[in-house]
């Protein structure tokens, strides 16, 4: 399947590759080429069981999906892509409820591609800013 066929399949909501969209229940709002939104409803689940805030690994990894489903859009298709370095800060603790992860690619080359992203809760508050470089790897 295409990088593109993939896309597709995750915004009808029909993409079953990987538990952690299973788990977390993430869904593609929109995307062009180089940038990507998912909305994630955050549930109690996911808070860090000393305070009500959603744990610090459940953002990075909402932040790390979105700059990788950006990742994703430029792809060619015999390509596909790996996480080599991801960079978080976290500006405000999330609170159970929506949250808007926005990933971005800020300049691609033949071997990687270096994006940045944000992630915002539901009154437009900025939550976590991130950048991540993926290496660009054949498909098998």
């Amino acid at each position: 399947m295409t990088p593109k066929e993939e896309i597709a399949l995750f915004m009808r909501g029909e993409y079953q590759q990987g538990g952690l969209a299973k788990t977390f229940g993430w869904y593609g709002v929109e995307w062009q080429e180089g940038a990507f939104e998912v909305h994630w409803r955050a549930t109690d689940a996911f808070t860090t069981g000393q305070m009500s805030v959603i744990h610090g690994g459940a953002i990075t990894t909402l932040l790390d999906t979105a700059m990788g489903w950006a990742a994703y859009t430029v792809l060619e298709d015999n390509e596909n892509f790996a996480t080599a370095d991801l960079q978080v800060q976290f500006v405000r603790g999330a609170k159970v409820g929506l949250l808007k992860a926005r990933g971005a690619v800020v300049r691609r080359t033949r071997a990687l591609a270096f994006c940045e992203g944000e992630i915002r809760d539901e009154s437009d508050q900025l939550v976590a800013r991130g950048s991540a470089t993926c290496s660009i790897l054949k498909r098998q």
